[in-house]
C-alpha cells in the first residue's frame, strides 16, 4: 500500500489529488467512513482542509484556528491519537450536527496523526469509522507512515508552486488579520457553506474542531442538533446568507437571540464576486451588540424616569410658590400659613433631591464609576442616627432597635446609610399607619448582618429575587411613590461592599423582612493595633 500510495504522490500535481490518491490507498486497506486532510499554518494558528470525504461522497474544505478539539490537541501535542470506543475514551463530540452527508453519524472509532516537517507540524490525517475496535496499534503506524510520505509530498509541493511571493505575504497578512479579529467573522461560498471562519465565530457557534462544518450549506443543516445558542446564532444567519446569494450587501442588521439568555447580534455582510460579476460567496461579520442596546435602553428609562418622576416634586413646587406669592401680595399669608407652605416646600425640595442622587446614583453604577471609601466605623451609632432621622418624618410608625452596643466595621459610612435610609423608609412606606418596624444587627468576628422587619403588604414567593431588579416594583403598590431603583442601587452597593442583600416573607400581607449581610474588615484598611 505504502509503495503504491508513494508512486500517486510522485505524481499529484495539486493538493487536492494528493487528497484524492492518500484517500484511495487508506479506503483499500482500512474501513474508512470519514477521512480529513489539513495543512497547518502554524504562524496563524488556522487549519485548512483540502478537501473531507464522509460514507463515499466527497465534500469541500475550508479553514478555521485551532480549538479546544480532537485535530487540534494532536497539533498541538504533536502526538497521534487512537480512538478505539469513541464513547468511552474519546473526546466530546460537537461538530457532527453541521452536516446531512448521507449515513453520517458520531463516529465510534478513529485514527488522527500529524503530518510533520522537521519536528515542526504541517498538517493532519485523520480516518473515522462508525464501528467501535475498527483501528488498532497497527493501523496508527500505517497512518504515521502514510503522514510521512503526505509530509514529503507537500514539499515536493511547495517547491513546484510558482505563487508570487508578494502574494504569498499578502495572503499571509490577511489570515493574520482574521485570526485576531475581535468580530466573528465567516466566509461562505455560493452555496452558503461555511468556507473559512475565525475563532470569534468558533466560540459564538460552540464550535471546537470545525473540519465536518464544512460539509453542507448552513441553510441545510439539522437545526435541532444544534446547542440551543448556536442553532439561534445559525437560524439567524439565514436571511444574511440568502442577501448574499442575491448578491446584497448589509449593513449592521441586527437579531435578537432568546436562547440562553437575551443577546442581540449585529451583522454585516458583502458579497465576493468572480470575474464576470457574478457572487460566489460572501463575507460575514457579527457582533454582540447586547451591551449596546441595554445601555441605550437604560438611557431611554433613565429619562423617562426624570420627566416622569420628577415632574411631581417640580410641579408641587412650583404650584405652591405662585400660591405663597399671591397670598403675600394679597396681604393673605398669616405665619400659621406660610409655616405650612415652607413645609410642603422643603418637603417637596427633599424629595426632589433624592431622586436627582438616586439617578445620579445609577447612573454611576451603569457607567462603572461607582467607588466605596471604607473607613472605621461604628455600625451601631450609625444605625441609631438612620432609625432617630426616619422615626422623626415617620411618626406614624413605632420603631424598635436590638443591637449589641457597638460594631466596628471597615464600611463607607455614606453609603450604607443609603442602605438603611432605603430598608427603613420602605418599611414605613409599605406598612400600615402605627405599625411596627423592628431593626436587629447581630454580628461575629468576620460580618455583621441588618434585618429591618415590618409589618406591611408582604412579597410573594415569585417577588423575593426580583424586588432588587431595577424598575422592579411590587404587585399592588404602583400608586405608592417610587422609581423601582432604591433596592436595585442599595445591592449593587452591599455587593460592591462584599456582603449581599436578600428578602424574606411569609406572603403577601404577612410583612417582609429585608436583611443585609457584609464583612467587617476590608483588606485595604488595617486593622488598629493593640498598645
Amino acid at each position: 500500500m505504502l509503495g503504491s500510495l508513494s508512486c500517486q504522490l510522485s505524481r499529484a500535481s495539486d493538493l487536492d489529488e494528493l487528497f484524492r490518491a492518500v484517500y484511495s490507498e487508506l479506503a483499500g486497506v482500512l474501513e474508512v467512513n470519514a477521512f480529513v486532510l489539513g495543512q497547518y499554518d502554524e504562524a496563524n494558528q488556522i487549519v485548512h482542509v483540502v478537501r473531507q470525504v464522509h460514507s463515499g461522497t466527497e465534500l469541500p474544505g475550508g479553514s478555521f484556528p485551532v480549538g479546544n478539539g480532537l485535530t487540534s490537541e494532536v497539533i498541538r501535542t504533536r502526538q497521534a491519537r487512537l480512538i478505539r470506543q469513541w464513547s468511552i475514551d474519546g473526546p466530546r463530540w460537537q461538530v457532527g450536527y453541521a452536516t446531512e452527508a448521507e449515513g453520517f453519524a458520531q463516529p465510534e472509532s478513529g485514527v488522527t496523526v500529524p503530518v510533520l516537517s522537521d519536528q515542526r507540524v504541517v498538517g493532519v490525517l485523520s480516518v473515522q469509522s462508525y464501528r467501535a475496535h475498527a483501528y488498532d496499534e497497527d493501523d496508527l503506524l500505517l497512518l504515521e507512515a502514510t503522514a510521512e510520505q503526505v509530509s514529503g509530498a507537500l514539499r515536493n509541493l511547495r517547491r513546484s508552486e510558482r505563487l508570487d511571493s508578494q502574494l504569498q505575504r499578502r495572503v499571509t497578512e490577511l489570515e493574520t488579520i482574521l485570526a485576531s479579529m475581535a468580530d466573528a467573522l465567516l466566509i461562505v461560498d455560493a452555496s452558503g457553506r461555511i468556507v473559512s471562519l475565525n475563532r470569534a465565530a468558533r466560540e459564538v457557534l460552540c464550535i471546537d474542531d470545525s473540519a465536518i462544518l464544512f460539509g453542507k450549506p448552513l441553510s441545510h443543516v439539522k437545526w435541532r442538533e444544534w446547542p440551543p445558542a448556536a442553532r439561534a446564532v445559525a437560524e439567524a444567519l439565514e436571511p444574511i446568507i440568502e442577501a448574499l446569494g442575491r448578491g446584497e450587501a448589509l449593513r449592521e442588521v441586527e437579531a435578537e437571540l432568546r436562547a440562553d439568555g437575551r443577546r442581540v447580534l449585529s451583522f454585516s455582510c458583502a458579497p465576493i464576486h468572480d470575474e464576470a460579476g457574478a457572487p460566489f460567496g460572501g463575507v460575514i461579520v457579527f457582533r454582540d451588540t447586547t451591551g449596546k442596546r441595554e445601555m441605550e435602553l437604560i438611557k431611554n428609562e433613565v429619562l423617562w424616569m426624570a420627566s416622569h418622576d420628577l415632574r411631581t416634586p417640580v410641579t408641587a413646587i412650583k404650584g405652591y410658590t405662585q400660591l405663597l406669592e399671591r397670598r403675600l401680595t394679597k396681604g393673605q399669608a398669616t405665619p400659621e400659613l406660610v409655616a405650612n407652605f415652607v413645609g410642603v416646600l422643603r418637603g417637596q425640595s427633599e424629595y426632589l433631591v433624592g431622586l436627582l442622587n438616586l439617578l445620579l446614583d445609577y447612573s454611576r453604577l451603569e457607567a462603572g464609576r461607582f467607588e466605596l471609601e471604607p473607613k472605621r466605623i461604628d455600625l451601631v451609632a450609625l444605625v441609631n442616627d438612620v432609625v432617630a432621622s426616619v422615626q422623626a418624618m415617620s411618626e406614624g410608625y413605632r420603631v424598635t432597635l436590638q443591637t449589641p452596643p457597638v460594631i466596628e466595621g471597615d464600611w463607607d459610612a455614606v453609603r450604607l446609610e443609603q442602605v438603611l435610609h432605603n430598608l427603613l423608609t420602605n418599611a414605613a412606606k409599605y406598612s400600615p399607619e402605627h405599625g411596627l418596624i423592628d431593626v436587629r444587627i447581630e454580628a461575629d468576628e468576620q460580618s455583621a448582618t441588618v434585618r429591618v422587619a415590618d409589618q406591611g403588604v408582604g412579597l410573594a414567593k415569585s417577588e423575593l429575587g426580583q424586588v432588587f431588579k431595577r424598575f422592579y416594583r411590587v404587585e399592588g403598590t404602583r400608586r405608592l411613590e417610587g422609581t423601582g431603583l432604591g433596592l436595585y442601587i442599595c445591592q449593587r452597593i452591599i455587593t460592591a461592599s462584599g456582603g449581599r442583600i436578600w428578602a424574606e416573607s411569609s406572603g403577601p400581607g404577612q410583612g417582609s423582612e429585608f436583611c443585609f449581610t457584609v464583612p467587617r474588615y476590608s483588606r485595604q484598611i488595617e486593622q488598629p493595633r493593640a498598645s
